[in-house]
């Protein structure tokens, strides 16, 4: 009988320390991010496989999708609303859909040719799509219109880099640091010369 008592202790003994450890297991995991939300494990395997590749176009937010729809309906229904084919092309921009954004951008623009930052907006769709040789001829062309365009001259370097072309890349950054050092782009333009050397 004592004996058996022991053995049942033990098992007792022996069950509770493994739902123990069980428990105190799952704790570390825990702590440790292995369950984290299903969106940051998408965004580290994400992180982790592109390492070496450009960055992706961010996921069309869903919420969005009412918006364009709805700013797709105005265009429609009123063509010459240019603020509303501006936004509508913003917003395909900002959601992904750079095809769709880059036929807005262009309506926009054939009324008016000579706005910079939509000029700028149509090569980083380009960009966006690994088209860098029509990129780079768009931004230019910004660039010819305002030689100080500071987002401009900093995406210029962007796109060359790219391509591979690192020397125009950093000419580039060296102009759009020049613009203003003291801005964010042009502390930004400075970091990205320090770190190409």
């Amino acid at each position: 009988m004592i004996k058996t008592n022991k053995k049942e202790f033990s098992s007792f003994q022996l069950i509770t320390t493994l739902v123990a450890l069980l428990a105190f297991g799952v704790f570390l995991l825990i702590a440790s991010g292995l369950f984290d939300s299903a969106d940051a494990v998408v965004q580290h395997v994400h992180t982790e496989n592109n390492m070496n590749s450009q960055p992706q176009a961010p996921a069309a937010d869903l919420s969005k999708i009412n918006e364009i729809n709805k700013l797709e309906e105005i265009v429609k229904n009123n063509p010459d609303n240019h603020e509303a084919v501006l936004n509508l092309g913003h917003m395909l921009n900002d959601n992904g859909f750079h095809d769709r954004a880059i036929v807005q951008y262009e309506k926009y623009l054939k009324l008016h040719p000579d706005n910079t930052d939509v000029i700028v907006d149509l090569g980083v769709c380009y960009f966006e799509l690994k088209q860098y040789d029509k990129s780079i001829s768009i931004i230019e062309s910004a660039v010819k219109i305002n030689p100080n365009h500071q987002i401009a001259n900093f995406n210029l370097g962007i796109v060359n880099f790219s391509n591979q072309n690192i020397t125009k890349a950093k000419e580039w950054w060296k102009k759009a640091r020049d613009i203003d050092p003291t801005s964010n782009i042009g502390m930004k333009a400075e970091e990205l010369l320090k770190t190409n050397n």
